[in-house]
């Protein structure tokens, strides 16, 4: 019905929720002043386009009285217009606020931290921006952020000093979802994050590509603070069998229903250890993806009976040829699947074969089985 709600409106790049249009991308100050006249906008994006510049967001932050999302991506803002941004009591009524990629580094942070207009977000995502572990140190000694439940800071190197100031904060106890992906954390941040009481309500937590090795997948498998947990991320991190093993024996995860290993170095054993693991009978989402499994491992989860509730299952490049998808083919416990993927596995015709009579897969929507040379035989 979008051409119905939208009749009578300016030719302008609209954003509708639920049949109202309240919000806008935003393509200069003037499309926003056209847009005001007609709409109450609750939502506006100003993304990165050519002529694009920090001064036309800063100069226009009157016309964004009353909204309560804003994401401003990739305009070099940099640190004076953060500073604009956090004194502008213009924005005071933000709950979602995203200003990745766009150098405001670690002055720039601070004064949106230091911002008593700030006070009402729930959501602030700050990935690529340089910000450090000063940076974090100032978002996690803010009285003014105490109601954030979402917090993104991808790719800023915070470092595990970083992770240890937003361990030992008060102000973000009410976090759910903790996303540092590429920060070169480290074992030692794992281990942070994993002792700190002030993250027991997180819900997701994303640590892709930190290099936290076995020790830091042990010490949050341990942690009694992550309970409640449904979602845990820890792709690219070199935790190899060891790790999955101490993941597999926690009893404190039991309340995951996604978990992503993808490229781990994870072997036959790491996967059986999983495949065997009461611990783990709520998951529904499980990639292991560009790990070193075989045909032994994905025999292991094809005999699982504690992984009967999955629906997604990626194990994209893991060598585990035509025995490996027969094996999975085979498997009662599978049943529920709706998407699987066996990219670059080498499963050949014969493979194809296994799956294509599998009575157990038919509830699949989605089958990935990329560059496994099964011929026209197999298709």
């Amino acid at each position: 019905h979008r051409k119905e709600w939208l009749e009578g409106l300016p030719d302008l790049s609209w954003l509708v929720w639920g049949g109202l249009v309240e919000g806008l991308v935003v393509g200069d100050a003037k499309e926003l002043r056209a847009a005001r006249r007609y709409v109450d906008l609750r939502w506006v994006v100003w993304d990165f386009r050519p002529h694009l510049d920090a001064d036309g967001v800063v100069g226009s932050l009157e016309w964004l009285v009353g909204v309560v999302a804003l994401r401003v991506w990739g305009i070099r803002l940099g640190p004076a217009g953060a500073e604009a941004l956090a004194r502008s009591p213009c924005l005071q009524n933000l709950t979602t606020l995203d200003l990745s990629v766009n150098g405001i580094g670690p002055a720039g942070v601070e004064a949106l931290a230091q911002s008593p207009y700030l006070q009402n977000l729930t959501t602030l995502e700050l990935n690529v921006n340089g910000i450090g572990p000063a940076g974090v140190e100032a978002l996690a000694q803010s009285p003014y952020l105490q109601n954030l439940t979402t917090l993104e800071l991808r790719g800023n190197g915070i470092g595990p000093a970083g992770v240890e100031a937003l361990a030992r904060s008060p102000h973000l106890q009410n976090l759910t979802r903790l996303d540092l992906v590429s920060n070169g954390i480290g074992p030692a941040g794992a281990e942070a994050l994993a002792q700190s009481p002030y993250l027991q309500n997180l819900t997701t937590l994303e640590l892709w590509d930190n290099r936290i090795g076995a020790a830091g997948a042990e010490a949050l498998a341990q942690s009694p603070y992550l309970q409640k947990l449904t979602t845990l991320g820890l792709s690219d991190n070199r935790i190899g069998d060891a790790g999955a093993e101490a993941l597999a024996q926690s009893p404190q995860l039991q309340n995951l229903t996604t978990l992503i290993l993808r490229s781990n170095r994870i072997g036959a054993a790491g996967v059986e250890a999983l495949a065997q693991s009461p611990q783990l009978q709520n998951l529904t989402t499980l990639d292991l993806g560009w790990n070193e499994i075989g045909a032994a491992g994905a025999e292991a989860l094809a005999q699982s009976p504690y992984l009967q509730n999955l629906t997604m299952l990626d194990l994209e490049w893991n060598e585990i040829g035509p025995a490996g998808a027969e094996a999975l083919a085979q498997s009662p416990n599978l049943r529920n699947l709706i998407s699987l993927d066996l990219g670059r596995n080498g499963i050949s015709a014969g493979g194809a074969e296994a799956l294509a009579r599998s009575s157990y897969l038919q509830n699949l929507t989605t089958l990935d089985l990329r560059k496994n040379g099964i011929g026209p035989a197999g298709a």
